[in-house]
């Protein structure tokens, strides 16, 4: 039996504009590098075998093709030659150990997209709105939903209290006033 070495991940977060050949654009914030490849988080999910240039802070733009997709995340494999796949992992390690630096805790819960994705968001001024769940965590959950409130207001997602945190490019992501047990979240979690 060949016993398989676990891969060695450098958890670092940055943001990344990711430009399709068909000239559109969306938003992604990097999770991770490892051998595997390098990982993303966004609203947007590509194609898997799909080559983007992400323009990432910090790195500058590198050409990738899509190796993996899930329910909120993607890896790719950076295969350009300016800067070479080598140079730019040297870049993210580096980055990554000075992030590390900044916060020797680094939390990252697990997102998932719930079974049940509609739900209602009461906003400040008392007003119902319909929105979907783009994907949740123990500590917060993206949501879409037309005309979304202003960062730092106070809204309540079916029975949770959360602050509007960011805008994102289809709604909002929200952090939960009270967080959840990160061991309760799953797919069958209802909010």
């Amino acid at each position: 039996m060949i016993e398989r070495k676990a891969t060695t991940r450098h958890p670092m977060v940055v943001p990344a504009l990711c430009l399709r050949r068909d000239g559109s654009e969306f938003h992604a914030v990097t999770v991770d590098i490892s051998s595997e490849g390098l990982r993303l988080r966004s609203a947007t999910l590509p194609t898997v075998e799909e080559r983007l240039i992400c323009n990432i802070r910090g790195i500058g733009a590198a050409q990738v093709s899509v190796v993996w997709v899930g329910n909120c995340d993607f890896t790719v494999r950076i295969f350009g030659k300016a800067p070479s796949p080598g140079e730019v992992a040297r870049r993210f390690i580096e980055l990554a150990r000075r992030q590390a630096k900044l916060s020797d805790v680094v939390r990252v819960h697990k997102r998932i997209v719930p079974e049940r994705t509609a739900v209602e968001v009461v906003l400040a001024n008392g007003r119902r709105v319909p929105a979907q769940i783009l994907n949740l965590s123990a500590s917060g959950v993206a949501l879409a939903l037309d005309n979304p409130p202003a960062v730092g207001e106070v809204i309540l997602v079916g029975r949770r209290q959360a602050m509007v945190a960011r805008r994102i490019e289809r709604g909002i992501g929200a952090a939960f006033l009270e967080p959840l047990d990160d061991t309760a979240i799953s797919e069958h979690t209802a909010l």
